[in-house]
């Protein structure tokens, strides 16, 4: 019998950088599977890397594949490709809010878009994660007027709700470590326990350095090439 598919594959992938994205890859490979973490070191100036952006099919290759479950992303028809990132969760580098929508619409957005699942199982698995994270319940102002810790567990709440098999996390403690570092980590265990696949990228010294992640292999980006570590004893 053949051994099950990544969850998500790099296959010497090369991404040159250009408007959207400031640093480029180069010939990265690598793969993940059910229950695996990727933690990757990235520098503080990779503001735009397309790591994650490629993972979920959106930024193309130049050269390599990208595969999820199994599946080229560029070898899916649009709608295929849309219902499979329905699949993924993701804490974006940039925020990736919708302005014009409050915080909590933004949450459940992608559930509403991607699936048949009614609007109170929806919200109450939301609420159960805002819980988790601390919240009170979903913030319901605006990206812009809602406090920097309550939108960073709020992204955190969006990138795991739906039980994603892939989920993305680009720095996603950023200026808030303590505060969410502990319940960000139990959530990460629990959805590796059920089969996910977590990357994660970081330019903060803590996280690198934190055990309790578990971490199934580590990298760092250095320039625009990918190195993955020895594994740990």
């Amino acid at each position: 019998m053949d051994p099950p598919s990544p969850i998500l594959s790099f296959e010497d992938v090369t991404i040159e950088s250009g408007p959207l994205h400031e640093t480029g890859m180069w010939n990265i490979s690598f793969a993940l599977q059910p229950g695996e973490l990727l933690l990757v070191r990235v520098e503080p100036e990779h503001a735009r890397l397309p790591l994650a952006d490629a993972a979920v099919g959106v930024a193309v290759p130049t050269q390599g594949r990208v595969a999820f479950l199994g599946e080229d992303w560029q070898a899916m028809s649009a709608d295929h490709a849309a219902a499979q990132r329905g699949r993924t969760g993701r804490v974006f580098d940039d925020g990736g809010w919708v302005n014009n929508l409050n915080v909590d619409e933004n949450i459940v957005l992608a559930q509403r878009h991607h699936t048949a699942r009614s609007e109170e199982e929806i919200l109450d698995e939301a609420l159960d994660l805002a819980r988790l994270f601390g919240l009170p319940g979903l913030p319901r102002g605006r990206p812009g007027s809602t406090r920097r810790l309550d939108l960073q567990k709020a992204a955190c709440v969006r990138a795991f709700l739906g039980h994603p098999q892939l989920v993305l996390l680009e720095r996603p403690t950023r200026g808030v470590y303590a505060d969410l570092i502990a319940p960000l980590v139990n959530v990460v265990q629990a959805a590796r326990r059920r089969g996910a696949a977590v990357l994660w990228t970081t330019d903060d010294q803590q996280v690198w350095s934190n055990r309790g992640l578990r971490a199934t292999t580590r990298a760092k980006m250095f320039g625009s090439q990918l190195h993955l570590m020895e594994p740990e004893p």
